[in-house]
């Protein structure tokens, strides 16, 4: 029978080769990392397992979720019901979000939020009316979008670009407005509770699936990098990887490669030309996000056990006490994600630990240099995460190619506006374990692929139509006039370049 390699052992690969072994195909899986996972992964720093950062399933992840219950670790995820704001200076009070939301939560966020509650209705106002736009043949940057809002103040502005920011990849300006829309649309459109590991994803994820595929006879190699594609004809025809040796192997199967863009990009015209859209990856970028893990001798007090959002952060930090809910640990583990790192590129690991720890301390102020006994430190300047510019989409490719044995998986490959992530590696693996279905067993049942819970821009705009003397009212209460100095001190706050 045909055998089917996989290249890349991230959470796209790991799916693709799942999946194509369940329908009966022979698979093996090659990563050139000691481990499988990728940036869903983890890594083991000065002795410990540190995860890339903090992962969450939320319930729209109907894929992922559904992978989960396939490997049957559903145990393994724990459910959180707040999302936590903290305003300098008011520790120990924190403002509660609740993720699953109703409109009791709802009037009372307006009533406490970390804003003003006239910039806080015009803050819902403005997700309102982008899930009102259709974004279909074009697109804009998030940050366009909006400045060009008549409603919203500076510091409506300032409170959502920073909560932006710090749930992703990219400044406001980088990012593209219908990925933003489609991620809204879909928290929106499948509310539910947010899951989140017991413990670091190795143990809790990526070590049962790696368990799971060798059982099921996936060959597992680590350890092995691509380093060249060959193509002759309509197929591609060699690969030269390396294990210690250099090895040119004839392709005499099918392949799908699961590796990031970049790399993708570094085998040449001849691959990328075959893909669809052609040459199209070549124009996709990646950005860092940053990841800081801060071990304390004791546990601090005062901090819940779910997500906070340190609000008006320079760096836009998050973060989460996973030493409460990480078996094993008896005192504080902050898992903190820095939205901002690319501010810190220019300093050694030991200012930058610095200048991040300093402004911890500025929200806890419990928190002193004593307390620390170990930090991980993690800028993924060379490991950038995927991030949706504004167009991207037209570029993102799809997971069959012009070669006949070729099939592309990742978290880059074209998906609903708004999907990447977990979520997008889980959806482009099950999408090229069905380009394989069809070359090699057309006659089993499709690949079954999830569609993500949306919103109907109709539906917002008639909701956006019928609040808008609302928004204007509450504009004109603010009384926030959008000046050029104004506007530009809020652009410099939150590190654009006015």
């Amino acid at each position: 029978m045909t055998s089917v390699t996989v290249i890349g052992g991230g959470l796209a690969g790991m799916t693709a080769a799942w999946t194509i072994r369940r329908l009966g195909v022979p698979v093996r899986l090659l990563e050139a990392a000691p481990e499988l996972g990728g940036m869903a992964g983890s890594r083991v720093i000065d002795n410990r397992v540190e995860d890339h950062g903090v992962h969450i399933f939320p319930a729209w992840y109907g894929n992922a979720l559904r992978l989960v219950e396939e490997l049957g670790i559903v145990d393994n995820l724990r459910e959180c019901d707040n999302f936590y704001q903290l305003m300098p200076s008011e520790f120990p009070t924190f403002r509660t979000f609740r993720s699953l939301f109703t409109l009791r939560d709802f009037v009372k966020d307006i009533r406490s939020g970390v804003t003003p509650a006239a910039d806080r209705l015009l803050f819902y106002y403005g997700l309102i009316d982008l899930l009102a736009q259709r974004y279909e043949g074009h697109d804009e940057s998030f940050h366009d979008f909006l400045h060009s809002r008549w409603y919203l103040t500076d510091t409506a502005i300032a409170d959502i670009e920073h909560l932006f920011v710090a749930s992703s990849a990219a400044e406001s300006r980088a990012s593209s407005a219908a990925a933003f829309r489609g991620s809204i649309a879909a928290f929106s459109g499948q509310p539910g509770r947010i899951r989140m590991p017991k413990g670091d994803l190795h143990t809790w994820f990526i070590g049962p699936f790696r368990r799971r595929l060798e059982a099921d006879g996936v060959e597992v190699r680590t350890g092995v990098e691509l380093l060249e594609a060959s193509v002759a004809g309509d197929r591609l025809d060699t690969i030269t990887v390396c294990d210690g040796d250099t090895v040119i192997e004839e392709v005499n199967g099918h392949l799908v490669l699961a590796i990031p863009h970049g790399r993708l990009s570094r085998l040449g015209p001849a691959v990328t030309g075959a893909l669809r859209p052609s040459h199209g990856v070549n124009e996709l970028r990646s950005r860092p996000l940053g990841a800081l893990h801060v071990y304390l001798r004791r546990r601090l007090p005062g901090l819940p056990d779910e997500h906070i959002r340190l609000v008006g952060s320079r760096h836009a930090i998050t973060l989460i006490d996973v030493g409460q809910v990480w078996e094993g640990h008896r005192t504080t583990l902050l898992n903190c994600v820095v939205g901002r790192v690319a501010r810190l590129a220019e300093l050694s690991e030991a200012e930058a630990v610095k200048v991040l720890v300093e402004e911890l301390m500025g929200y806890l102020p419990v928190l002193t240099w004593d307390d620390i006994e170990h930090v991980c430190y993690q800028p993924h300047f060379a490991e950038p995460f995927f991030a949706p510019g504004p167009g991207s989409d037209q570029y993102r490719p799809v997971s069959s190619t012009a070669l006949a044995n070729l099939h592309i998986a990742g978290d880059f490959c074209a998906a609903p506006p708004g999907v990447a992530g977990m979520e997008g590696a889980v959806r482009s693996g099950l999408a090229a374990a069905e380009s394989v279905r069809r070359a090699l067993r057309p006659d089993a049942p499709r690949v079954r692929i999830r569609d993500i819970g949306t919103v109907n821009p109709s539906a917002a705009r008639g909701l956006r139509v019928a609040l808008a003397p609302v928004a204007a009212a509450v504009r004109l209460l603010a009384r926030r006039p959008r000046g050029r100095g104004a506007a530009a001190t809020a652009e410099h706050d939150l590190g654009g370049q006015p």
